[in-house]
């Protein structure tokens, strides 16, 4: 009988019960951290917040616990949103157990990042999940590339890729200029690239490949208008110089100006080289005429 199974006599029935959110408990935990804080009147962030002289005093705990306390409501709804919103299709993706990596190790890269930076103010402190939110959210970008999301502010649609993308720059420019908002924009881009190497470590695409092949192609156009080849007049039968050239030199030098596009000028071959000092100087003697 079926009943008589030892997975059926077990209460939990483990093989049959669906894998705990990890998204879940985390929020329950940061909205538990808190309510602590706030009933304590803000001591817990001083206990969990992260800065470069608790660090240097080896309470190296602070790596994973700032990213528990918030600052403010907002803050933490919006943190949390974030987490749920872009999280909840990662870690179907994924699984729990290597999405709740990717999130610790999107907030401990953006803690580096911020740490490196701000070494020297040992009083700023750091709090906040925002690091693996916005980790949580390339993941999401290199998962779903092509999903269509609308923004709420202005209500724009655009692919979750590009969204990604945006945020990042704003955050660069923002890191850049240095914001005296209070925000920690190098751990919001510390988290992005965090997220990033390690979905590249589980084998996903980078949803940016367009942008590298973009950017051959115009590199490409660029050489081209710098180097303009036009058909050489039939070289003498006894001149050495051209000896063992291609018939069809435009053609060749062509190929060899796409090469130098894609791959770079460090990849030509020696006879590749030969061939484009001498369309070069074919060009430049036709420019003398």
């Amino acid at each position: 009988m079926l009943s008589d199974r030892h997975y059926m006599r077990d209460p939990s029935r483990r093989l049959f019960r669906p894998r705990a959110s990890v998204i879940k408990r985390l929020i329950i935990l940061n909205v538990a951290v808190f309510l602590f804080s706030y009933l304590g009147g803000g001591k817990a962030i001083e206990l969990l917040g992260l800065s470069s002289g608790t660090l240097a005093r080896f309470e190296v705990w602070r790596l994973a616990t700032y990213m528990f306390a918030h600052g403010g409501l907002g803050h933490l709804f919006f943190n949390m949103w974030g987490l749920y919103f872009f999280g909840t299709p990662v870690e179907q993706r994924l699984g729990p157990q290597r999405f709740l990596r990717l999130y610790l190790l999107s907030g401990l890269v953006g803690a580096g990042l911020w740490l490196w930076a701000n070494w020297s103010h040992k009083h700023f402190l750091l709090i906040g999940a925002s690091g693996g939110v916005f980790g949580v959210m390339m993941a999401a970008a290199m998962s779903f590339p092509n999903m269509q999301i609308l923004l709420l502010f202005p209500p724009i649609p655009m692919k979750l890729r590009t969204m990604v993308l945006v945020y990042a720059i704003i955050e660069v420019l923002q890191a850049w200029q240095g914001s005296k908002s209070g925000i920690a924009h190098l751990a919001h881009l510390g988290g992005l690239l965090g997220a990033f190497f390690y979905m590249k470590h589980l084998g996903f695409p980078s949803p940016y490949q367009w942008f590298r092949s973009t950017w051959a192609r115009q590199r490409s156009a660029w050489t081209r208008r710098n180097l303009r080849v036009v058909t050489p007049e039939p070289p003498e039968p006894d001149d050495p110089y051209v000896t063992g050239l291609p018939r069809d030199l435009e053609a060749e030098t062509d190929r060899i100006l796409d090469k130098i596009g894609t791959h770079g000028i460090q990849s030509l071959t020696s006879e590749e080289r030969r061939v484009l000092e001498i369309a070069r100087e074919r060009l430049r003697q036709r420019g003398g005429r």
